[in-house]
């Protein structure tokens, strides 16, 4: 799987990790984490 991040979405994860901020830095996983199961979702939805 591949997942493609914005630049502003890259800052953030940045910023998370620089602050030592863990609720954000588990907001953006649970984002990417959605972002990942829809494009699987449609990977299979376009094969069948």
């Amino acid at each position: 799987m591949v997942l493609t991040i914005s630049n502003q979405e890259f800052q953030e994860m940045r910023m998370a990790a620089m602050d030592g901020d863990k609720d954000e830095a588990l907001r953006l996983i649970k984002v990417f984490i959605k972002r990942l199961e829809q494009q699987k979702q449609q990977g299979m939805k376009s094969h069948l």
